[in-house]
């Protein structure tokens, strides 16, 4: 009899367990008498949050600044629910007067430690020209201003705008010792090497300069969820899916593909999918086995699911595009396919 994945977790000794599960009136001590407290409200038997426990053991054991702890929802529903957590995993950085801030980056420790730096210093820092360089490799996406007296409205839009996305970026104000440069904003895109600038033309317009941000931010190969589907589908461009539940795979396969997305950024957009959490979308892309790479055009519906032996890589998935456009592969059309073969990085 085969054990599942879940299953054969439950298995596993328990020293290994990243949780340390609080009750309810345990929860409000601890909160009350600290300054910073991170916390995962979780369902300890769900896939999602046994995902997140081992990346939580990775930070938390290196980590003694701040404090990890967890509830177990499925064992404390009324206070998950007191404490009003809709979905699992839920992760909150607490402040000593109950009020939080909602983790929503990718559920990995790189990603959580840099959340927690983050939320450790100003919204907006200032840097000279010294100390300017290393601030902007300081984070995956920093942003610095520089303004001259006469662009006290845009400083105080940029410092609002930086209390607002704190959690996902870092901000800075350059102090100039001699002349301001044209450029108002410059934005470091550390993640995808790229990155844009601004003057005040660009940012005359309401809106202009969030626009710019989430411009700036938005990943060459993001991941697609039932929240931001429609972003992509509005474009009209074509999208290039990627599927897969192992997370390494989806960091091989991004990095690979990263210089493809550059390139045809204009025409397509790159995703990758949870290939567990949305399984009924990749078979409606013509992926039997759940996992692979398939390409739709949104425009007619069209879509032709990746079913050759080589592994994918730049080169290939380049070759797959090349050959859709010319008419060499045709449209899947729900019929079941035959040797299918879904190679991975």
């Amino acid at each position: 009899m085969m054990l599942t994945y879940c299953a054969l977790l439950l298995l596993l000794p328990r020293a290994l367990a990243a949780w340390d599960h609080l009750e309810g009136k345990e929860l409000k001590t601890t909160l009350a008498g600290r300054d910073h407290t991170l916390v995962a409200f979780v369902l300890p038997d769900e896939e999602h949050s046994q995902a997140l426990e081992s990346e939580w053991a990775a930070i938390s054991e290196h980590d003694r600044e701040n404090l990890y702890i967890s509830i177990d929802c499925s064992t404390d529903g009324k206070l998950c629910q007191q404490y009003n957590v809709h979905s699992c995993p839920t992760i909150r950085l607490y402040k000593q007067d109950g009020t939080y801030t909602s983790y929503r980056g990718p559920r990995i420790s790189k990603s959580i430690k840099s959340f927690l730096q983050r939320q450790s210093r100003l919204a907006v820092s200032h840097v000279d020209d010294k100390s300017m360089p290393s601030f902007q490799t300081s984070d995956d996406i920093t942003f610095i201003g520089h303004f001259g007296p006469t662009e006290k409205p845009l400083e105080e839009e940029f410092t609002r705008l930086a209390e607002r996305y704190r959690d996902r970026f870092s901000f800075a104000i350059a102090d100039h010792a001699s002349v301001v440069p044209k450029l108002l904003v410059e934005c470091f895109n550390n993640i995808d090497e790229t990155g844009l600038t601004a003057n005040s033309n660009d940012l005359a317009s309401p809106g202009a300069l969030q626009d710019f941000i989430l411009s700036c931010s938005t990943p060459l190969v993001p991941e697609m969820t039932r929240r931001n589907e429609m972003e992509f589908f509005q474009t009209r461009k074509s999208i290039v899916y990627f599927f897969t539940h192992s997370q390494k795979a989806k960091d091989g396969y991004v990095s690979e593909i990263r210089p493809l997305a550059k390139k045809y950024d204009e025409y397509l957009h790159f995703v990758t999918i949870d290939a567990k959490e949305y399984a009924d979308a990749a078979q409606m892309m013509g992926l039997r086995d759940g996992t692979g790479l398939s390409v739709q055009n949104p425009n007619n519906g069209d879509v032709f699911p990746y079913t050759r032996k080589e592994v994918i890589s730049a080169g290939v998935v380049e070759a797959f595009l090349g050959d859709i456009i010319q008419g060499k592969v045709k449209p899947w059309k729900g019929e079941e396919q035959h040797d299918q073969v879904h190679d991975e990085l």
